[in-house]
C-alpha cells in the first residue's frame, strides 16, 4: 500500500508542526516505502505544515586530501589515496547536486522553485520560507554551523523523517559548542569561473555513535510512524544544551567504538 500526500500531513501534524514551525529536515525516502509522487510529495507535504524548511545540501564530492596534513588531523594519510580521490572531486557551484548519502528528497528540494542555498563548499544548506535568506546567511567558511544556531535560537526544530541520529547534524553543533575537537578539510569550489582550493576549518568527526543520545533526549522527544518509518521531532533549544552538558561531564560521550575510527581515536586523543 502505497503512502498518500494527505497522511504524510496527518503525520507531521501529530508532532506539533505548523505554519509557524522551522525544522531543520534528515530524510530518507525508501524508508518511508512507497510514496504516492515520491520525493515530491514528501516536499509539498512539508511545505503545507511547515513555514520554514532546511535541509542539508552537502556535497562531500568536492573535497580534495593533501599528501601530507596537520597532526591529528581524524585522516590516515599514509593509508590515503589522495591523488585519486584529488583527481574524481568536482567543483562546488550553486547548481551541484547533494550528495547521494544525503538523500533523494534533500537533492528534489534543491531543485524546487525559491529554494535558496548557501555557499559553503561541502556543508551548504538549502531553505525555503520568508527567513530562508536570513537563515542561510549566518553561514560562513568559519561558522559552518550558523544556521542550525539561527534555528536554535528561533525555537527550531529537528525533524527526522524516516533516518536515525547518525544524520543529525545539530549533534555536530553541540559538539562543537562543547569544545570538542574539531578537523580541517580541503574542497575545490569556482569562483569567478576559476577554481580554487579552500581550506574549512571547524569540520566534524564521525557521527556512528550519535544514537546513544536517545536515552538521553528520550523526554524532549515527539514521534509517530510515517508509513513504514519512524519520524521523531527533537527542539534545538532542548537538544543542543543536553549534548553539551553530557560532553561537559563525559568527554568520550556519543563517540563510536570502532577501533579503527580514526576521528573518534584523534579526539579523545585531545
Amino acid at each position: 500500500m502505497s503512502i498518500s500526500h494527505a497522511e504524510i500531513i496527518m503525520g507531521l501534524q501529530e508532532l506539533g508542526l505548523e505554519q509557524e514551525s522551522k525544522v531543520l529536515v534528515h530524510s530518507s525516502l525508501p524508508a518511508l516505502g512507497k510514496v504516492d509522487g515520491g520525493a515530491q510529495t514528501v516536499i509539498e507535504s512539508l511545505m503545507a505544515v511547515a513555514g520554514t524548511i532546511v535541509m542539508p545540501a552537502f556535497t562531500y564530492q568536492t573535497l580534495v586530501w593533501p599528501p601530507r596534513g596537520p597532526a591529528n588531523n581524524g585522516v590516515d594519510y599514509a593509508s590515503l589515496d589522495y591523488r585519486r580521490l584529488n583527481a574524481d572531486a568536482v567543483f562546488f557551484t550553486s547548481d551541484l547536486p547533494v550528495h547521494p548519502n544525503e538523500g533523494e528528497i534533500a537533492e528534489a528540494f534543491r531543485g524546487q522553485p525559491f529554494v535558496a542555498r548557501s555557499s559553503h563548499p561541502v556543508a551548504s544548506f538549502t531553505a525555503l520560507g520568508d527567513e530562508a535568506n536570513e537563515l542561510l546567511a549566518t553561514q560562513s567558511i568559519e561558522k559552518p554551523y550558523g544556521p542550525i544556531e539561527w534555528l536554535q535560537h528561533q525555537h527550531g526544530d529537528v525533524l527526522l523523517l524516516g533516518v536515525d541520529h547518525t544524520r543529525n547534524t545539530a549533534i555536530h553543533f553541540a559538539e562543537h559548542l562543547a569544545g570538542r575537537k574539531q578537523f580541517i578539510r580541503w574542497a575545490i569550489a569556482l569562483e569567478d569561473g576559476r577554481g580554487k582550493a579552500v581550506e574549512l576549518p571547524n569540520f566534524p568527526g564521525c557521527s556512528d555513535g550519535f544514537n546513544a543520545v536517545e536515552t538521553e533526549i528520550k523526554q524532549t522527544t515527539r514521534e509517530t510512524t510515517i508509513g513504514a518509518a519512524t519520524v521523531r521531532k527533537i527542539p534545538l533549544e532542548l537538544l543542543i544544551p543536553i549534548v553539551v552538558g553530557w560532553i561537559d561531564d563525559d568527554p568520550s560521550a556519543l563517540l563510536c567504538d570502532r577501533a579503527s575510527c580514526t576521528r573518534c581515536n584523534d579526539v579523545r586523543r585531545r
